[in-house]
């Protein structure tokens, strides 16, 4: 998928951050963009600047754990296009904090969005893309689901399970000629370290001090999500299956895969370290 020109791509989660440098992205190469989010103005405003550069475009306010919108968003989608040639399931949210002060009602929704978020994404574009004779799906993962994290565990759980469920699907979908890359980033500068639902508290700082800290931390990282943007738009084109996104994040695969007791014994050591200091 080499030529974009006239190729039809989905976006989820396209207010911002990683959904929307994708967008912009696949705009610049010639693709027509169907872009959704919760976030209406922000949605605008990158439908706005992938008009203003002469693209065609549709957006609609969606929330993806909704089946019945991820649906209709599809219908919508074919029915003005005729076909989907790409569909970037990118909407994701964050919870962080010990297990023992996350709600059920966080479990449900960060579940919601970034795992059932996919499984609904999948569910109702890929039988047309099948029928159409083929496409690609791309799955955003994390560098959360090649090495487990501690006080991310809820967020480990939703990026695991969107990797597996890739890998597992991506056998399946190739019968019908149609691809699954399930992409891993690390630290990257979007909105997520500020969205982040932070539970837990430490003896020195409340909630909202450590996701402050941890905010800055992502900005002085400076890693921008438009080097995520690119990696998609080569995987699409080569057809990969996995692949991890920046420095860290092939360090921490490396690690893990080569000993996961190693592993544990660095992220226990590290979690009695911020435990005490942050």
């Amino acid at each position: 998928m080499k030529d974009l020109n006239g190729r039809v791509v989905v976006v989820t989660g396209a207010a911002s951050g990683i959904g929307r440098e994708t967008a912009l992205a696949y705009g610049r190469r010639g693709a027509d963009l169907v872009v959704c989010d919760i976030d209406a103005q922000g949605l605008a405003g990158v439908a706005a600047e992938l008009s203003s550069r002469g693209c065609e475009v549709m957006a609609e306010t969606v929330d993806v754990s909704d089946p019945s919108q991820v649906e209709a968003l599809c219908e919508l989608a074919f029915r003005a296009a005729g076909r989907v040639d790409v569909l970037v399931n990118n909407a994701g949210v964050g919870v962080a904090g010990m297990l023992e002060d996350m709600s059920l009602a966080d479990w449900e929704w960060i579940v919601g969005i970034n795992f059932w978020g996919v499984i609904h994404g999948c569910r109702s574009f890929y039988p047309r893309m099948a029928a159409q004779g083929g496409g690609h799906i791309v799955n955003i993962s994390s560098g959360a689901a090649l090495a487990p994290l501690p006080t991310m565990t809820a967020y480990c759980s939703t990026k695991y399970a969107v990797l597996g469920f890739s890998e597992a699907f991506r056998a399946e979908a190739a019968l019908n000629n149609v691809g699954v890359t399930a992409i891993c980033p690390g630290i990257v500068a979007t909105n997520i370290s500020k969205t982040t639902r932070m539970r837990s508290c430490t003896r020195r700082s409340e909630p909202a001090e450590l996701l402050s800290r941890i905010d800055r931390f992502y900005v002085r990282r400076n890693y921008h999500p438009s080097k995520v943007a690119d990696a998609i738009l080569k995987a699409v084109e080569r057809n990969t299956g996995v692949v991890a996104v920046g420095p860290e994040t092939k360090v921490m695969d490396w690690v893990h895969r080569f000993s996961r007791g190693l592993w544990g014994i660095n992220i226990r050591g590290s979690l009695r370290f911020l435990l005490r200091w942050l």
